[in-house]
């Protein structure tokens, strides 16, 4: 019997293995906890797509700094599924090509930095996105890849600006431009071990079936360099934020799956990247309408989403598609009868399909909710002219240029207005006065060059000192 009751008093006393994670767990959390990052430049009419990943449960997330650099707006893709605009910018290195950002977001998943750099031929996978033209030209949605790798040893570099010694991992694995900003994972423990930088291109020339050289194409040559996992630490420390590292472990929640919920999810998430790239490419129509096809998927799947038709009918009116824009709006609505920016856009698409009337309620409606909106006095201003009541109009672009005093759009409108009143001396003023403000302010549509090509009509004129009430 002896025997027997020792086993038994083992089995009490010894404790049970911690939860081993597989690699089907670390690829799982390591896809989870990576974003796309994207950056726009709306002066530049450009658009910047990278990777990040979270190091925080509470949404610290650290990218390479080319990825945001000259950015206007930022958007964050999180789990393929839901956006945040504006992430927290808490630090930028460009010498070292490191970015923190943040969203005040709890719970999102995290990885560990691991303290040592990996020796050579340890496995690693890289983690981004660098299939956004899977995105753009097949229609699939947002979604994270995995490439496969091998260390092949280190290389010593300078860094960009300060000139300073920076050791680089090699990595043998053909990645592509989106993957920059990734997490460098080891599949067995999960552990970040480095950041994607860059990949090394080459081009490679392409002949005829006779062997004559017809042109050349940029291929990836299998090499590509991250920076160290404790090179990142280091830095963090030195902006006060190492003491905030905090992986997920492994088995402690449940990580996005594939219901219905989570592909409504990304269909909306998708439609809202190719949504915000189409306005930056000059209202591309072929973006805006791959963005309306997953609008519809999401919406097919979760009727009542958020934003969905407001997002929709944005896009729709991007298009042109304006009684499709308003239906869209008035579905939205249901939701938010008091959302004073969707009453403005319902305006105007009451206004561009012809029913003034219906625009101008929208348009007071707005300015109920919100007195101080500039943008619908603004456009009641554009109607009341449309109409003929050119005073009452000028009022309106008063109003909304007091309101927002560096709003080139209005300051335009509020300038022709006047000039249209026989007052060009008043208009010249305005449009000075605009200038000496903005100087170099953000002007994506351009109102601010068709403000200077119109003071060019009147440079004969004297300078005024006063507009006249």
């Amino acid at each position: 019997m002896m025997p027997v009751l020792l086993i038994a008093l083992l089995v009490l006393v010894l404790p049970f293995p911690a939860h081993a994670a597989t690699r089907g767990d670390v690829f799982r959390q390591a896809k989870a906890a990576t974003a796309l990052v994207v950056a726009v430049n709306d002066n530049a009419h450009s658009v910047s797509l990278g990777s990040g990943f979270f190091v925080n449960p509470d949404g610290l997330l650290i990218t390479n700094a080319h990825v945001i650099e000259d950015h206007t707006r930022l958007f964050l893709y999180v789990e393929d599924q839901a956006v945040y605009a504006a992430p927290e910018v808490i630090a930028v290195d460009t010498d070292r090509d490191l970015a923190a950002l943040r969203i005040r977001q709890g719970g999102v998943v995290s990885l560990a930095l691991a303290t040592d750099i990996p020796t050579e031929g340890t496995d690693v996978i890289a983690v981004g996105y660098p299939r956004a033209s899977d995105i753009i030209q097949v229609g699939f949605t947002v979604h994270s890849s995995i490439v496969t790798g091998a260390v092949s040893g280190v290389a010593e570099h300078r860094s960009t600006t300060r000139d300073h010694s920076a050791t680089f991992i090699v990595v043998t694995g053909v990645m592509n431009t989106g993957s920059s900003g990734g997490p460098l994972v080891l599949p067995d423990t999960g552990e970040v071990v480095g950041m994607v930088v860059t990949a090394v291109p080459y081009q490679e020339l392409a002949k005829d079936r006779k062997g004559a050289v017809i042109g050349s194409v940029k291929l990836r040559s299998g090499l590509s360099y991250s920076i160290p996992a404790p090179v990142i630490r280091q830095w963090l420390a030195s902006q006060r934020l190492e003491s905030q590292l905090q992986p997920t472990p492994f088995g402690s929640g449940a990580l996005p799956g594939l219901g219905r919920e989570q592909q409504a999810n990304r269909s909306f998430a998708t439609g809202h990247l190719l949504h915000t790239m189409g306005m930056v490419l000059h209202k591309d129509s072929d973006l805006l309408n791959l963005a309306v096809g997953h609008y519809k998927a999401a919406g097919a799947i979760r009727p009542a989403m958020n934003a969905l038709d407001r997002n929709l009918g944005l896009a729709y009116g991007a298009l042109g598609r304006w009684e499709e824009a308003l239906q869209a709006y008035q579905k939205a609505a249901e939701q938010t009868p008091d959302d004073a920016a969707l009453l403005n856009d319902m305006g105007l698409a009451w206004q561009r399909t012809g029913r003034g009337e219906r625009a101008a309620d929208s348009y007071r409606a707005a300015l109920r909710a919100n007195p101080r909106f500039s943008l619908a006095h603004n456009n009641l201003g554009t109607l009341l002219w449309e109409n003929g009541r050119l005073e009452d109009a000028i009022g309106e672009y008063r109003k909304a240029l007091e309101i927002e005093p560096t709003a080139p759009i209005v300051a335009y409108n509020l300038g022709l207005a006047l000039e249209a009143k026989g007052k060009r001396e008043d208009a010249v003023y305005i449009w000075e006065s605009f200038l000496r403000k903005t100087k170099l302010a953000p002007d994506p549509e351009g109102w601010t060059m068709k403000i200077r090509e119109s003071m060019s009509r009147f440079q004969a004129l004297p300078a005024v000192a006063h507009p006249s009430k």
